[in-house]
């Protein structure tokens, strides 16, 4: 008797996708700390758990290394799971750290000395002059850090960018959230807002100067792009710093005085995720015009 077999389709598998995928990561670096600096803000605030001055600066000295902390175990150490993980992260993030401690800091705090002369300024002119002090310094320090040191030979994909100018902001996060916390005595709630803050206004740039570093080097070689992208990063730091200082000194408040910084907090977090949607639909609209481009070609 003759047998038959039934002939069947082999499993379609979903293509493994051979990289870290750089938005899940910073959602959810991001998403926790803002979590972590909310929590702390509202028990020491609105429920009145008292924190003893002995734990005042090591908590601040911990909230300070978060995102750094978040970055690793969300990013570097899940890049090692990737098939193709990228190289140098590591190297980006540091060499950005030791040059923010050596050069750009030390500039803006000693030189520059921007709160010495905005502080009396109009709106325009100390958003002005934020942009050119603060903005311009931080932004060209990450933008050479990553140019110089995986230009050539990492960027592979577009998201690429992504992740190395993240790598570099987060070194730079982590100098500029020591400097505070080693030169204010605040409380942790109060560090966790301005760590929150400093997070937001280099994250955000930062994306932004990657849609420029990948547009330059897969679709557009136009170096006024990048220009434009790395003014456009430095013009978010101009105009964040003084809409934060606004909001968190205005006359109304929820609780008094104090709760005020939770406006700073709540326009850190809204610039920060519109910026993300801006920057990754940008992208996503890249990447479809680069497959129907390679689809006409075929």
């Amino acid at each position: 008797m003759a047998t038959y077999r039934l002939l069947t389709p082999p499993d379609e598998r979903e293509e493994i996708y051979p990289y870290r995928r750089v938005w899940t990561s910073v959602v959810i670096e991001s998403g926790i700390l803002f979590g972590i600096a909310a929590i702390i803000y509202v028990l020491v605030n609105f429920i009145g758990i008292p924190i003893p001055g002995i734990l005042a600066r090591p908590l601040n000295v911990i909230l300070a290394l978060l995102p750094a902390g978040l970055w690793l175990v969300f990013s570097l150490w899940r890049e090692r799971s990737a098939v193709e993980p990228r190289r140098r992260l590591f190297a980006v993030a540091l060499i950005t750290a030791l040059a923010a401690n050596a050069i750009a800091i030390p500039f803006i705090e000693t030189v520059l000395q921007p709160e010495r002369w905005l502080s009396l300024s109009n709106a325009v002119g100390r958003v002005i002059g934020y942009t050119f002090t603060i903005g311009v310094v931080q932004e060209v320090l990450k933008y050479i850090v990553v140019r110089y040191l995986v230009w050539d030979d990492e960027l592979r994909v577009r998201l690429d960018s992504i992740a190395y100018t993240l790598a570099s902001a987060v070194g730079y996060i982590t100098v500029l959230n020591l400097s505070f916390v080693f030169s204010n005595t605040v409380t942790p709630d109060i560090a966790a807002m301005h760590i929150v803050d400093n997070v937001a206004a280099n994250i955000a740039a930062s994306l932004i100067v990657g849609y420029g570093l990948a547009e330059v080097r897969f679709d557009n070689p136009n170096p006024f792009l990048l220009t434009s992208m790395m003014a456009l990063a430095a013009l978010i730091n101009g105009l964040l710093v003084p809409l934060r200082a606004g909001l968190v000194n205005a006359g109304f408040s929820l609780l008094g005085a104090t709760p005020n910084l939770l406006f700073g907090f709540v326009l850190s977090a809204a610039a920060l995720a519109a910026i993300m949607f801006a920057i990754s639909f940008l992208f996503n609209a890249a990447e479809r015009r680069a497959r129907e481009a390679a689809a006409r070609e075929v």
